[in-house]
């Protein structure tokens, strides 16, 4: 994917986020609608734990990839595990999945601003790794396994993944919005 469309998803997520929360109350940002589902908090910080789990490691193969300097110009692909990760990620959820431990989140949760801070911090490191990786072969790049039993990666597969993660948590956020202000609920994003 070229930095250019990441750029496009990043900003659209960006103030899908703003958006999403510039009219709650503290109290509105940590409820849940009921005691299975997340709320709008707790979709924040699962986001900004997976970015804090997933990061590092794409840093860290596209520091390899330019140390050994595998590079080229492209086209690139996700490969067929990158597109079913994609596929499952993208709204509308096809099937619901259990978190790993470490991206759960906490019952613990930050202020509102504290959380919306980090994770737009962590929309900036993604802009950053979509531009580092530019140049870099990302076909032949591996990134190492992002969570248990998953196999290592393209290079070109765990960004375009995991903004379609971002997606995914921000709709889910949205119809808790809906669900705690007494809006219709939408099933696609």
């Amino acid at each position: 994917m070229i930095v250019d469309e990441l750029t496009g998803q990043l900003n659209a997520i960006r103030a899908r986020a703003q958006q999403l929360v510039s009219d709650l109350t503290p109290d509105q940002f940590a409820l849940r609608p009921d005691h299975t589902k997340w709320s709008i908090a707790e979709c924040l910080q699962h986001l900004n734990l997976t970015a804090a789990a997933v990061q590092p490691k794409i840093a860290a193969a596209i520091e390899k990839g330019k140390r050994e300097n595998v590079t080229s110009t492209g086209p690139f692909s996700p490969g067929p595990l990158g597109r079913l990760l994609m596929w499952i990620a993208e709204p509308p959820p096809k099937f619901r999945l259990r978190a790993p431990r470490n991206i759960a989140p906490h019952a613990e949760q930050a202020r509102p601003s504290e959380l919306m801070a980090e994770f737009m911090r962590f929309q900036d490191g993604w802009q950053r790794l979509s531009q580092d990786s530019e140049g870099l072969d990302q076909n032949k790049i591996k990134v190492e396994s992002l969570f248990p039993g998953l196999p290592r990666l393209r290079l070109a597969a765990p960004i375009p993944w995991m903004l379609a993660h971002q997606r995914r948590h921000l709709l889910q956020a949205e119809n808790v919005k809906r669900s705690i202000t007494n809006q219709p609920l939408v099933a696609k994003a």
